[in-house]
């Protein structure tokens, strides 16, 4: 009876070291498995670039219809937007993918339990493929990113669907208007192509042919100090550029000397300009130094010292405001807005140092008729003679004296008995200037929004 009981007991110990050692056995099958697995992936990998059934010098249906192309981007950011070098550059993630039967794995036998629809392998593996010949017709330097590794991904699908992602960093020309600075908008534009294959071989596209409604732009938060960017400031359009044998002549194609049509993609990044930068540094300090040159019309016209040093001062003050403008453009041949403004404020102050000049030389005019004609009155009077002065006259105004244009104090009668000829007192010009010279300015901005 004991023996019975014992061997109950350990019914129940035999059954857990039973299901332990099961379960440790399927662990161990699905272990070995995975090993051969991995070992016919890497087979399947040689065996879709063996050489005898894959040319990578030959494309993907090769004779037949073109290889579509999809294309999107990602920018990460915008480092600098130049006047000077007119270009951009931009940072961004580049996604290619096309359709390479070649490649197409789904009919073989890997021996998993799962089937894999895609297949990420090294980017080294990729330089075994063929691959579209992409450039930027209006690059002008480039490089890829390679820290830590070569930033690049490639992906296979089961139908031989080829997708890569690559970041660049790109500097692009950028033809710029600069007829409005500062309240310019540029466009700039960032130009993709195939360098070698014609539209009978390759087509591009945003995303894919099929989706015509993607968003193959894509960006991150970007901020410019000088620029306003924002999602509506990108624009994507596809055309068909033609060499010169198309009539449309481009140096880049009559380098490559082929005839033809090349599909494009063209994206176009509008910048905005804020001109807050500029009315501070720029239109404000040069609007207080022509006011500053206006103080001069209030001061006595007898200082002449006082009158030429701020005449002076600001228009050196102007010009160097104009020669460190300038030094931030290029020297375009047209007129910018800024050189209107800052023209015509050089010719205020100027027209203020001439406007004194005028002063003084009528000042030193009617100085010189003055002595002149007093000269000539004591010489009539040492002829005549002596007579009884006569009494005076109280109703003679003594502000003619400063009118010297008359040869001598009469009284109101005979003044307005005798025509006298017009008589210009400086004292007016400055009067006239401190109203005219403010009246001329009139400052109107007008700021063109450009759109896609």
């Amino acid at each position: 009876m004991g023996c019975l009981s014992t061997s109950w007991t350990s019914l129940p110990i035999s059954l857990f070291l039973l299901l332990m050692f099961i379960i440790a056995r399927q662990y161990a099958l699905e272990t070995e498995d995975e090993q051969i697995n991995t070992m016919k992936l890497s087979e399947v990998l040689d065996k879709l670039i063996n050489n005898a059934t894959y040319d990578k010098r030959l494309r993907p249906n090769y004779g037949g219809k073109p290889v579509d192309v999809g294309i999107t981007i990602h920018v990460s950011s915008i480092s600098a937007v130049s006047e000077v070098d007119m270009d951009f550059t931009l940072d961004f993630y580049m996604r290619q993918t096309w359709q390479d039967p070649r490649l197409a794995f789904g009919e073989v036998d890997l021996g998993l339990p799962n089937k894999i629809s895609s297949l990420t392998v090294g980017v080294d593996y990729l330089d075994k493929l063929w691959k579209p010949d992409t450039f930027f017709p209006n690059e002008k330097r480039s490089f890829f990113h390679v820290a830590t590794t070569h930033n690049s991904f490639l992906r296979i699908d089961k139908d031989g669907t080829v997708y890569t992602s690559q970041r660049l960093t790109v500097t692009a020309t950028c033809s710029m208007k600069l007829q409005l600075f500062p309240m310019d908008s540029q466009r700039c534009k960032l130009e993709i192509e195939s360098y070698a294959y014609s539209t009978d071989e390759i087509a591009y596209y945003w995303c894919s042919r099929d989706n015509n409604n993607c968003t193959g732009i894509k960006k991150e938060e970007i901020e410019l100090p000088s620029y306003a960017f924002d999602d509506r400031n990108i624009c994507m359009n596809r055309t068909v550029f033609k060499n010169a044998s198309g009539q449309i002549a481009a140096l880049h194609a009559a380098l490559r000397q082929f005839a033809g049509s090349y599909s494009r993609l063209i994206v176009t990044f509008i910048f905005d300009r804020e001109s807050g930068f500029y009315m501070l540094q720029i239109f404000l300090p040069s609007g207080l130094v022509v006011v500053i040159s206006w103080v001069s019309f209030w001061i006595n016209r007898d200082s002449a010292p006082s009158r030429t040093i701020i005449g002076v001062m600001t228009i050196l003050t102007e010009t160097h405001l104009m020669t460190g403008t300038n030094r931030r453009l290029p020297p375009v041949s047209y007129i910018k807005a800024v050189d209107v403004y800052l023209g015509f404020s050089y010719l205020l102050v100027v027209l203020a140092l001439i406007e004194y000049a005028f002063v003084a030389y009528t000042k030193k005019k009617n100085e010189d008729r003055k002595r002149k004609e007093k000269r000539m009155g004591g010489g009539s009077e040492r002829r005549q003679p002596i007579q009884t002065p006569a009494a005076p006259d109280i109703v003679t105004d003594a502000r003619l004296a400063e009118c010297t244009c008359n040869s001598m104090p009469v009284s109101i009668i005979a003044v307005m008995q005798k025509k006298e000829k017009y008589c210009l007192r400086h004292s007016h010009i400055d009067i006239g200037s401190r109203f005219f010279f403010p009246l001329t300015v009139r400052i109107k901005i007008n700021k063109k929004d450009i759109n896609c």
